[in-house]
């Protein structure tokens, strides 16, 4: 199927929320003005508000695409059709570093410490956003889960688990590990979270 192509009002939207994204991970709320995201795009302060009609409305967009939709697991990984769990962890892993690089194409080098500072602003600037953000978790483990019963399934791990239980353990891993990367350069340690995952999937090995 070939690629739609996007219109110019969808790549200025783009253009502006990836700005959005940088200022925003770098800046309190009230210290980000549209004079200033304006320097950083070829769009006009203005034009700013043509596709945003206030600042808030911006900063709730661009969290929906930051927080709860470039960084969901379950809506990058759902169609997953690999073989094994351990296939599915190096996938978790590569896009983890997709998102990264990513990021630091933005201007940002700690993408953790980004999504952890924008989070905090949402949860006081983004009244939905506590609301939505238990719903981005719950969807996260959801997927851990998914995989987690077809391996049993399959026979890969053990049958007796408490796959609830476990699927909320590879989402805390993430979790942790990503707060407490944000004193790191750059963020997330990978290799660390690879080393972490495949030690609880060990234990859950027949």
């Amino acid at each position: 199927m070939a690629k739609r192509v996007r219109n110019s009002k969808e790549v200025s939207i783009e253009k502006i929320l990836d700005v959005a994204f940088l200022f925003y991970a770098t800046k309190p709320y009230d210290k980000v003005v549209f004079e200033e995201m304006a320097k950083s795009t070829d769009i006009t302060s203005g034009g700013i508000f043509y596709h945003f009609k206030s600042k808030q409305a911006l900063f709730e967009q661009m969290c929906d695409k930051f927080l709860l939709e470039e960084t969901s697991m379950f809506l990058k990984l759902e169609k997953y059709e690999g073989e094994t769990f351990e296939e599915y962890i190096e996938l978790y892993i590569n896009v983890l570093k997709e998102q990264k690089n990513k990021a630091k194409e933005l201007g940002v080098d700690n993408l953790n410490m980004a999504l952890i500072n924008i989070t905090n602003q949402a949860l006081f600037y983004y009244p939905e956003f506590a609301e939505k953000g238990q719903k981005w978790v719950d969807l996260q483990i959801a997927q851990w889960r998914k995989v987690l019963i077809k391996s049993m399934v399959k026979g890969e791990i053990n049958d007796n688990i408490d796959v609830d239980l476990v699927a909320r353990l590879f989402e805390d891993i993430y979790c942790g590990l990503s707060y407490l990367s944000i004193a790191n350069k750059d963020g997330i340690d990978l290799c660390k979270l690879r080393e972490s995952f495949v030690f609880l999937y060990d234990s859950l090995k027949k």
